[in-house]
This record gives structure tokens, C-alpha cells and sequence, in this order.
């Protein structure tokens, strides 16, 4: 980290340079928190944007970088991490850079005992990366994408002769492996690069000085034509068959159990509830709710709930939006209100976005007070925490704590409009509900 010349590579240094050949012939360009200035950094990623795919390795801790190498501010840096398309921490650096990102998520020791997938979760959504690829030393890797969170183990070694350089070697395997295949789409694509770019570290960790030499270039050699990328999805099927019955159904219970206690002891803003809650009473037309996959369900169900309680309420398909379904929307009368747990889904981002531009009033559930949803919203509740799903991603406590939160503004706006028994009776007559209802009266 000692400076030297590269510390005067700072942006305008970079566009001479490199800016003309990136333009040209840019396909990957790979750089580093390390020893340039953030400002070449940055530069760089934004001049290869539009022509390359970018990858930024993060080995060395941000504040080293910001205090001992004096490379720049950690707002630079923090840039810097969101500009990459791929983003390849080590992780010690991922645990602090989450900290400086999401300070919320309980301090240093929380997040070391994190499993890996979860933090690359949370990296992946607060920086909006379209791929996090994390290394853990001897406990391999964790990959995240839009769609797939998983953890690939290392390559086992009878001996590691020096590891130095090992990080090095998996990114090259990592690129070598986008080059060939392209960015991974599927959990096989993520497996597939996960097991390959830990081969070729593997490889580096047997190699005196990560020097390649011919005995390092017959060790590659021969790990690449040993690799089978459907022979590491087999073991992965493997392995789930012979875990133990119903553990992960019982698992299952007692996250979401720990998820709702969470959510309503310190997970929730008052201020957040009160302006949804007022939003909805305020509105003189109708609320729109919406949102897409499992959100939506949600959302469909929010609607059917306010409606049965009186208020004017139905169900937009986030998709819907650009199709004709904005003049649903009446301008200043309406309230449209989006249900996402990333915060990221594009449908629902774009709908709000237009949807304040022409003057209806946006209001939001997401999982991330830091996503594009919750910023562009004029109101958003955000649950802020961190979940506990499997694969990493696949919808479960997420749902759970968006229910949650359904029923606790429905219950609220019950209360504040006074709604009456018998004025439920008259919107829900029918079925076991109508009959209490009538019983009871």
C-alpha cells in the first residue's frame, strides 16, 4: 500500500490515458481498492460503463484505504463500489464496507457472525451490483446476483504451500469464466463459476510466490480439464438429500418467529407508520396497491383488506403500469401504494417514479430504506432487517414481515376512522365472518 507512482493516477490522469482505448476496445476492465487514488478509480468505471463489463476487487479493509493510503474520502470509495458492475471483496473488507453502508445491522460482531450468503445479500442491494462475489479463505466462496445467493466450498487441497495471490487467481478464474459463458442467469451458472474460480485459487495456493510457472501452468492445465460443472450442482443435490428430515421446517418456524419479534420491537419507524397511516386516510379517491411475484400477492391482498374495511381500494399488476393502467391513477385525488422487499424491483421503481411526476401521491413497503423504492416514495415503511431466507433470496420471512406490516396499518386506519362492527357487517355479510358478524350483532 506504500504510495508511488500510481498515486498519480488520479481521473484526469486516467481519462488521458485510457480513456480513448477503453472506448475502442473495452470489454473487461478490471481495477482495485489499492493503490490508486478512488478518484482514477471511479474514472475509470464510469469511462468503461458503457462498453465493458466492470469488476472492482476490494481485498484490502476501507479504512486502510482511506487512512493509511490516504487514496481518498470513504464516500469516494463508497462510489467507487457502487460504479462496478461486479464487485469481488475479501471478507474482512465486505464486513466493514457493510458496516460504513448499513451502520444499523448491529455492529462488528453481528455482522462476523453472519453467514456468508448475508452478506453478500446486503452488499448486492445496497450497491446494486449485479454480481458480489465474496472470498472466505477455507471457507470458499458466497455469490450473489439479482436473482441467486449461494455458497460454493473450496476446492480441497492436501497442502497449501502459499496462499498469497490466491484472491488474485479466483478473480482471474472468475473473469475467465464470465468471458467464456457470460454473466451467470441461473443457480447452475452461479455454481458453475463459483466451483471454477475456486479451482484455479486452488491452484495459486499450491505455487511458491503465485509465480506462474510451468509446474503452475500444468496444475491449471489439468484442474481445467477435471472441471465439470454439472458434476458440482450433483453434490449440492447430494447433500440436501441426506440432511435430516423436517430441520429446515422447524428452522423455518423459528426464523420467522425471530423475524417478527424483531420487527415489532425495534424494526419499524413510528414517524414512517403515522405518515403512512395518514396518507391512505387523506386520500379522497381510491388506493392503488401494487407490486409483482410474491410482493403482489401482498399488495392484492392489502387491497381486498381495505377495501372490506371501507375504504376504496384495488389492485394494480406492478407490470400493468406502462401498459395503460397510469390513467387508473387520478392525479392529487389517488394514492398508489408499492409493496417490494428489495426495494430494487424494476416495475415498481419505474411506476413510482412516473407516477410523482405527474402529481399522485406514492407510498411504499420495502426491506431497504436505502433502495430506490423507498427514495423516490413520498412515504415508505421499511422493515431494515436482516432476514433470514433460504438459497439467500428465496421469499419466506420477508413475506411474513410484509404481512405483518399490512396488518398493522389495516388495524391502525380500523382505529383512527372508527370503523364499527356493523359497518363491516355491511361490506362482508357472507360466509363464517358474516355469520360472527350477524351473531354477535
Amino acid at each position: 500500500m506504500a504510495r508511488g507512482a500510481t498515486s498519480l493516477m488520479d481521473a484526469e490522469a486516467v481519462e488521458a490515458r485510457f480513456g480513448e482505448p477503453l472506448a475502442k476496445y473495452g470489454h473487461f476492465v478490471s481495477t482495485e481498492i489499492s493503490q490508486v487514488p478512488h478518484s482514477g478509480v471511479l474514472k475509470l468505471l464510469k469511462l468503461a460503463n458503457k462498453n465493458a463489463v466492470t469488476i472492482l476487487d476490494l481485498d484490502v479493509s476501507p479504512s486502510v484505504a482511506v487512512n493509511e493510503a490516504g487514496l481518498g474520502t470513504m464516500d469516494d470509495l463508497i462510489q467507487c463500489v457502487k460504479a462496478a458492475e461486479i464487485l469481488k471483496p475479501a471478507r474482512h473488507a465486505a464486513e466493514e464496507l457493510l458496516l460504513v453502508l448499513m451502520p444499523n445491522l448491529g455492529g462488528a460482531d453481528a455482522v462476523a457472525s453472519m453467514p456468508a450468503t448475508d452478506v453478500v445479500t446486503h452488499l448486492r442491494d445496497v450497491c446494486g451490483s449485479s454480481l458480489v462475489a465474496m472470498t472466505s479463505g477455507s471457507d470458499g466462496c458466497a455469490l450473489a446476483t439479482n436473482n441467486e445467493v449461494l455458497r460454493v466450498p473450496v476446492t480441497p487441497l492436501e497442502k497449501v504451500t502459499d496462499a498469497t495471490g490466491a484472491g488474485d487467481a479466483f478473480l482471474g478464474g472468475l473473469i475467465a469464466h464470465v468471458y467464456a459463458h457470460g454473466m451467470p442467469r441461473t443457480k447452475d451458472d452461479l455454481v458453475s463459476l463459483g466451483s471454477f474460480a475456486n479451482r484455479v485459487g486452488a491452484v495459486c495456493c499450491q505455487i511458491l510466490g503465485a509465480v506462474p510457472n510451468d509446474e503452475a501452468r500444468r496444475m491449471l492445465g489439468e484442474q481445467i480439464a477435471a472441471y465439470n460443472p454439472s458434476a458440482a450442482t450433483r453434490n449440492e443435490t447430494e447433500a440436501r438429500r441426506h440432511a435430516s428430515d423436517c430441520d429446515e421446517f422447524f428452522t423455518s418456524l423459528k426464523d420467522d418467529s425471530a423475524a417478527a419479534a424483531a420487527l415489532a420491537n425495534d424494526g419499524l419507524k413510528t414517524e414512517e407508520i403515522a405518515a403512512f397511516a395518514e396518507s391512505v386516510l387523506d386520500c379522497a379517491g381510491n388506493v392503488l396497491t401494487s407490486g409483482i411475484g410474491k410482493s403482489g400477492l401482498i399488495a392484492r391482498r392489502m387491497a381486498a383488506s381495505l377495501a372490506s374495511t371501507g375504504i376504496r381500494a384495488h389492485f394494480v399488476h406492478a407490470a400493468e403500469w406502462a401498459h395503460g393502467d397510469y390513467g387508473k391513477a387520478e392525479r392529487a385525488r389517488d394514492v398508489v401504494v408499492l409493496v417490494s422487499h428489495s426495494g430494487r424491483t424494476n416495475e415498481c421503481v419505474e411506476a413510482a417514479a412516473h407516477l410523482k411526476s405527474v402529481g399522485v401521491n406514492v407510498i411504499s413497503i420495502t426491506g431497504n430504506e436505502e433502495s430506490p423504492l423507498a427514495r423516490v416514495s413520498d412515504v415508505s415503511i421499511s422493515y431494515r432487517l436482516i432476514v433470514k431466507e433460504p438459497l439467500g433470496t428465496l421469499p419466506t420471512s420477508s413475506l411474513l414481515l410484509q404481512e405483518m406490516i399490512v396488518n398493522g396499518v389495516v388495524r391502525e386506519l380500523v382505529q383512527r376512522r372508527r370503523f364499527a362492527r356493523k359497518n363491516f357487517l355491511r361490506n362482508h355479510p357472507g360466509g363464517s365472518v358474516g355469520e360472527t358478524l350477524r351473531r354477535d350483532d
